[in-house]
């Protein structure tokens, strides 16, 4: 039987119908809704339109949540509570409800690295960073919110704050919103150069990344020191997990550049590990559709 799975952001509820096989056979979307009484409807009244065709229920949220209860708690972008067993005909499907970063590094692992790897840690770039863990061939929850990778702490820079309240957190220096402002602001200095004429038709941050590009003196140390802080991130992950491989997604893993070699250069030229090798970096490649088919693998492989 089927899996109707729900990928729930900040202004864009994605959902569609997937298989054991993990092909979408049909998927939509609609705005989020912006209280707990609407949302509960909205998905209400989606479920009941599939119900002849599913036997289970999967979410993925923006934030935290407390699985064993059904509930959504808090996140920045969607700052309601939830309550899922409020869902009409609750009884009816069985139903799952984790974190959308667990959902995508889940959805990467399983379907892409899990006969290779045992220990993965994925990392999700956009307005902030996701991220999943998976240790030891399970996604690693700790109370039921670990991997909030974005909130580590990596900067003493007070002035800075961000949605997630913690000043200087790692993802107010590396998330993909970051350097899309920090292009459009040496493009608003500077309008001749090879980047400022790329980004107008990119728009996309990512751009600093292309090695192909002859960057001003300016431009490429705005570009090495993101670099630096995603390494430093990488860097601290790595000596606390132990992992064998990272995964980069979100919003820029579509136009990711040469952001991976950058990456490599810089931990290669910086550190050295004896007899030990810094793991693998890959990019995601399940794009906007991660969030729906993660949700799905969670709740044909983990048992309620």
């Amino acid at each position: 039987m089927n899996c109707l799975s729900f990928d729930v952001g900040g202004s864009t509820v994605k959902y569609g119908v997937v298989d054991e096989s993990f092909e979408v056979l049909e998927k939509n979307k609609i705005p989020t809704p912006q209280n707990e009484e609407k949302f509960i409807d909205s998905l209400s009244n989606i479920i009941q339109d599939n119900l002849s065709n599913i036997s289970k229920v999967s979410v993925a949220m923006p934030g935290y949540v407390n699985s064993a209860d059904n509930k959504y708690l808090y996140g920045p972008h969607l700052q309601f509570d939830i309550d899922f067993s409020k869902l009409l005909n609750f009884t009816d499907y069985e139903f799952y409800l984790d974190n959308d970063g667990n959902v995508a590094a889940y959805c990467e692992y399983f379907l892409n690295y899990k006969d290779k790897y045992s220990n993965l840690i994925m990392l999700t770039f956009g307005t902030g960073v996701g991220g999943g863990i998976i240790s030891d061939g399970r996604l690693l929850r700790g109370r039921g919110n670990a991997g909030e990778i974005g909130h580590m702490l990596t900067s003493n820079d007070r002035e800075i704050e961000g949605d997630s309240g913690k000043k200087g957190s790692f993802e107010l220096s590396v998330a993909a919103s970051v350097w899309t402002r920090k292009c459009a602001e040496l493009v608003q200095k500077n309008q001749d150069t090879e980047l400022a004429k790329i980004f107008a038709t990119k728009n996309v941050g990512s751009v600093l990344f292309d090695n192909r590009l002859n960057l001003t003196e300016s431009e490429a140390a705005v570009r090495d020191e993101i670099i630096q802080n995603i390494s430093n991130g990488l860097l601290s992950l790595f000596e606390i997990f132990d992992n064998e491989a990272f995964v980069l997604g979100g919003t820029m893993s579509s136009e990711p550049f040469d952001l991976i070699e950058l990456i490599h250069n810089d931990i290669k030229n910086r550190y050295k590990f004896p007899s030990r090798n810094f793991p693998e970096i890959f990019i995601a490649s399940h794009g906007e559709d991660s969030g729906i088919i993660g949700a799905a693998a969670l709740a044909f492989n983990e048992t309620n």
